[in-house]
């Protein structure tokens, strides 16, 4: 049996979104017709690469966990030189033009820094017939990845609009990639505005296509769920909901689920309901009056088109490419830019009468099953680990 290897920064069961969520699901995807490890960090908590994990092999699921030590946790140099790069991003008109090796230095701050994982790559990385590094972003990826002596390697990039993006290091690793797997046309039109690359193919990951019996609540809800920080647009969500309701008085709710890095204030109007199953997310999707997702940066949206399969609006910032196209490409949902704009989307959401909410859930699960079932985006991953393994 082939051995293949999936490289990501975190991997733990409590890790239910971004990259780790993708790379677990591309490691049981291809579990029943390869030998997979996951090769990654001992840390859980990306903010600061604390060594949180044993180190060594955890087996789940049919698939090898390899967790090696990160060798420093992210200190204040790192969130230095993040303020300088914002600045001179924002100075500069969304350019960077910082020689290479401070990018190198920013990228090595970032962490993690995990030498035992490029490491094994120098020893072992023969072994495996396909390796998948996620994202562009970390490390993980950009040291780890040259330490393999094939071609037999893609990358995943997850990739944003965002500062890091930019860099010239990036663009240069990412012409060298042998494959690419980008998770929707938006994100590749990125790529080849950012990095100058037109190569890869859309692979993407499944979405629970079942829907269940809608959450029943006492009052009307919006729903976020994913990471709560300031870097998903969620400080700007809470802030533009209570103006909302002093400006449109109602019963209307913000409920939101999942990892709290802001310190969200409950109020009569705002409910905080921390990590909740999967069945119960589902069933807040299903029930919600609308799910908005702020976020400027994504490179798909599970969170999103798991709503869009339980038929619920999405509303969605339009400064994300990808979220935009998802609302354009299904015909559901509705686009927003700036506090006003949201105003109005969520004004568009509570004003869709029974047969045009109908109308859109239809389009928004036909989409969502078109695209993303999970037999389809199986066979587009074993077709690319297939191409990397004939290298």
């Amino acid at each position: 049996m082939k051995r293949v290897a999936i490289v990501v920064p975190r991997c733990h069961e409590s890790l239910t979104g971004g990259a780790e969520a993708h790379a677990w699901q591309y490691a049981t995807l291809l579990a029943d017709d390869y030998a997979v490890d996951v090769l990654t960090t001992t840390a859980s908590d990306y903010v600061s690469w604390a060594n949180d994990l044993p180190e060594g092999v955890e087996h789940r699921d049919g698939v090898a966990i390899r967790r090696f030590r990160v060798a420093r946790e992210r200190g204040l140099y790192f969130h230095d030189l993040h303020r300088r790069l914002l600045a001179h991003f924002d100075a500069n008109g969304g350019r960077v033009d910082w020689p290479e090796a401070l990018q190198e230095e920013f990228i090595r701050s970032q962490g993690p820094v995990c030498p035992g994982l490029v490491e094994h790559l120098e020893r072992r990385g023969d072994d495996y017939a396909a390796v998948i590094f996620l994202t562009y972003l970390y490390p993980t990826t950009y040291d780890a990845s040259r330490a393999l002596r094939h071609r037999r390697w893609g990358l995943v990039p997850t990739l944003h609009d965002e500062p890091p993006a930019y860099f010239g290091a990036y663009a240069q690793m990412a012409r060298h990639v042998p494959r690419i797997l980008w998770n929707t046309p938006a994100e590749r039109r990125l790529g080849k505005r950012l990095w100058d690359i037109d190569t890869g193919n859309l692979v993407a990951m499944t979405v629970e296509t079942r829907v269940v019996e809608p959450a029943r609540e006492s009052a009307p809800y919006l729903l976020y769920s994913g990471r709560i920080d300031t870097h998903k647009g969620c400080a700007m969500l809470l802030d533009a909901f209570e103006s909302y309701r002093r400006t449109h008085p109602s019963d209307l709710r913000l409920v939101l689920t999942g990892s709290d890095k802001l310190g969200v204030r409950e109020s009569e109007h705002v409910r905080y309901l921390g990590f909740v199953s999967e069945e119960r997310k589902l069933a807040l999707m299903g029930g919600a009056l609308a799910f908005v997702h702020p976020s400027p940066y994504e490179s798909l949206s599970i969170v999103a088109l798991e709503a869009m399969a339980q038929g619920t609006p999405i509303v969605v910032n339009g400064e994300c490419e990808i979220l935009a196209d998802h609302v354009a490409a299904s015909g559901s949902g509705f686009v927003f830019r700036g506090e006003a704009g949201l105003h109005a989307a969520i004004d568009a959401a509570r004003a869709l009468d029974p047969a045009a909410r109908a109308e859109q859930a239809a389009r928004a699960r036909a989409y969502v099953a078109d695209r993303y079932g999970r037999e389809q985006v199986r066979a587009r991953l074993i077709a690319e680990v297939e191409a990397l393994a004939a290298n």
